[in-house]
């Protein structure tokens, strides 16, 4: 159960990061992509590319959240004995494997990884 708990923690602290360089970055905009010329502001490719992978991360980082609360949930409900439908039976069956949370999870840290590299390559393009 307690790594449950930490994948919980880790989760959060991915959404949390990812809304935030979003919040940022769009607040900072006009500090950071000067205008060119009378065309406005055009925002770097890499900026728009890494506000997709945060957002994409963000969603991902709901569905690991959900499927970490069903899990704890099946958990749960199995160690006090009371009845469990066929999808929280499989959740308790399949909790060592992890897949219904590990997939998400792990799709949540590549988006992430992926839009914090292409933020940083942004900034170098500037």
């Amino acid at each position: 159960m307690d790594g449950l708990k930490t994948a919980l923690e880790t989760t959060k602290q991915v959404i949390t990061l990812s809304t935030g360089v979003i919040a940022l970055t769009v607040t900072f905009l006009e500090k950071i992509v000067q205008p060119n010329g009378g065309t406005g502001r055009i925002v770097p490719g890499p900026l728009k590319a890494s506000w997709i992978c945060f957002g994409l991360a963000v969603l991902l980082g709901i569905w690991t959240l959900m499927a970490i609360t069903g899990s704890i949930n099946a958990l749960d409900r199995n160690a006090r004995q009371l009845s469990l439908n066929e999808d929280q039976e499989r959740a308790v069956r399949e909790l060592a494997d992890g897949a219904n949370i590990r997939i998400p999870a792990l799709l949540m840290l590549l988006f992430f990884a992926a839009g914090t590299t292409l933020t940083i390559a942004a900034g170098f393009s500037l």
